[in-house]
């Protein structure tokens, strides 16, 4: 039976060690510094006493709706295709209660296990590429999305609705500022 329990930065080593075995050092390093400075909470997936994933996710304060961005999910390769991924995501839903609310989460064009499992939970998808000018601007910013070119989207039929609000902008680029800026800023050094 797989336990999900959030525990934010009293896990950060297991977070570390799942992403950076999962993702690489890179993506391990930019979710933690955003645990580690409060903004991600974080959810372990466990089975049999074994940390066998993560969900990392945060929260923007965008109109016309609050929005939750799942920045990683990741699971052990030991443990894939067996609903941990699935039960990481539906958990950080089932944490936020209001109806009036978006989940974003970005992936790659080629990483079609990600994309099922958003899709399998009710997520639409839509290329980056194809959305207006100042919506992929906040999706980009919001999520820090810069390598991926999928948003996969729930809770809004229409992810243009954020264009229609200017504040959603500065929500983004304050966002983008504290969970990927910085961080790069001081990864790279003075």
């Amino acid at each position: 039976m797989i336990g999900i329990v959030e525990c934010n930065s009293a896990c950060l080593d297991t977070v570390k060690e799942i992403l950076k075995s999962s993702v690489g050092w890179y993506h391990s390093y930019f979710a933690s510094t955003c645990v580690e400075e409060g903004i991600c909470r974080v959810l372990i997936a466990s089975e049999s006493g074994v940390d066998i994933g993560t969900a990392v996710f945060y929260e923007a304060l965008t109109k016309p709706f609050p929005t939750t961005v799942i920045y990683y999910v990741a699971v052990n390769s030991a443990f894939r295709r067996r609903g941990v991924g699935k039960a990481l995501v539906a958990s950080v839903e089932s944490l936020f209660d209001d109806n009036g609310r978006v989940f974003l989460a970005t992936t790659r064009r080629s990483n079609t296990p990600s994309r099922r499992l958003f899709q399998g939970l009710g997520y639409d998808e839509v290329f980056i590429e194809l959305l207006e000018g100042m919506v992929a601007e906040v999706i980009e910013k919001l999520t820090c999305s810069y390598e991926d070119d999928v948003v996969l989207f729930k809770g809004v039929k229409d992810i243009g609705v954020f264009a229609h609000f200017h504040e959603n902008l500065i929500v983004a680029e304050k966002t983008w500022e504290r969970v990927c800026y910085g961080p790069w800023k001081r990864l790279r050094g003075p």
